[in-house]
């Protein structure tokens, strides 16, 4: 293979990995990357009442399940963030402050606190923890139990959390307390059974994400936390000078890992190409040296070579000989007898010899 044919494939392969990486995250997206930083500089406009943790599930609009999860914890006195990933909250987004009912398939806008918490095993968790069992309940029947836990057969409404957890949904889950004490009383029919658990899909009002998530947030939980909800919109003021710098640079530490990430992915995907070109190269060579070896050198050669050796012999034939080398020179016939015997008698060069039997004595 030529060497301008070589260079046109590894432009071609380095431009079909580019085609297929993922593109960039957009510059300046409506999602807050930090809110930590915008709690710390007071432009929430929800009250935290001094918790310890708090987590933010945000969405960039009205309508948009996809959630960001952040978890922001007090330390020397502000709040940090301590991890940060990604979610679900009910299939129709957030509800309009005021909006929240049963069946809206929406997900309550504020902020509440977590005090109980829910699943197969307690994972160390420090929030009242309901181990599940075939009996285990959650109040949606409109009456006493309505949006608390209980065990027993319970009404059509009701939740069969031993069900959900069966299906992964409730294998963790904190109980968000919306319509609820101790953050408000409970009105019937305003919604029940809001919590954060395992699942990762969007939900009828719940948040959802992955079940790492969920119990690493039960491990670290007291009562007193607090999660705040909504659109960006809704939960964030106006950002000042200050917060607004630290999620420019939040948004360029995810840049800036999103191009290194694509780089991994270019680097990694030049690699394979090179490595399948050595290998083909290599099995060329070797078809080339197995070809060889089926034909010895000292074989007989074949008709067709003997017919194209007789066709030059027969040209070199037809050509006329042209003496190109020395040879002896053609010996005088002047200087021999007719005879061929002896050479001619000096001075008698050229007359004929006399007849002596004509002569008489």
């Amino acid at each position: 293979m030529s060497r301008a044919r070589r260079f046109g494939l590894a432009a071609a392969s380095v431009l079909l990995a580019a085609l297929l990486l993922p593109p960039l995250p957009a510059a300046g997206a409506e999602q807050e990357h930090d809110p930590c930083a915008r709690l710390n500089a007071g432009e929430v406009r929800y009250s935290v009442q001094k918790a310890k943790r708090v987590t933010f599930a945000t969405a960039e609009k009205y309508g948009a399940a996809e959630t960001r999860l952040t978890g922001c914890v007090f330390e020397d006195g502000g709040y940090v963030q301590e991890w940060q990933s990604w979610g679900f909250s009910g299939r129709n987004g957030f509800a309009p402050p005021g909006s929240m009912w049963e069946n809206t398939l929406y997900s309550p806008t504020g902020s509440f606190s977590f005090t109980e918490a829910l699943g197969r095993s307690n994972p160390g968790t420090e929030l009242e923890y309901h181990e599940l069992k075939p009996s285990s309940r959650w109040g949606g029947q409109h009456g006493e139990t309505y949006n608390q836990y209980f065990e027993g057969e319970g009404g059509g409404a009701d939740e069969n959390l031993w069900r959900y957890m069966e299906q992964g949904l409730y294998e963790q889950a904190a109980v968000i307390n919306w319509n609820r004490p101790p953050d408000m009383p409970t009105r019937q029919g305003a919604s029940f059974a809001i919590f954060f658990h395992a699942g990762y899909a969007p939900t009828w009002g719940c948040i959802s994400t992955d079940l790492a998530t969920v119990t690493r947030l039960l491990r670290r939980a007291v009562p007193g936390d607090r999660i705040v909800m909504g659109t960006v919109e809704d939960v964030f003021t106006a950002s000042s000078a200050a917060s607004e710098a630290a999620a420019a640079a939040a948004r360029a530490e995810e840049k800036a890992a999103a191009v290194e990430h694509r780089l991994e992915t270019l680097t990694g995907t030049l690699t394979t190409l090179g490595v399948l070109a050595a290998l083909g190269l290599l099995i060329r060579l070797a078809l080339k040296r197995a070809g060889r070896r089926r034909t010895p050198r000292g074989s007989p050669p074949g008709a067709g070579t003997l017919a194209k050796t007789a066709a030059s012999d027969r040209q070199a034939a037809a050509r006329p000989r042209t003496h190109t080398g020395w040879s002896p020179p053609a010996e005088d016939p002047r200087l021999l007898d007719r005879t061929r015997d002896r050479p001619l008698e000096s001075g008698r060069e050229g007359k004929p010899r006399e007849d002596v039997s004509s002569h008489n004595p």
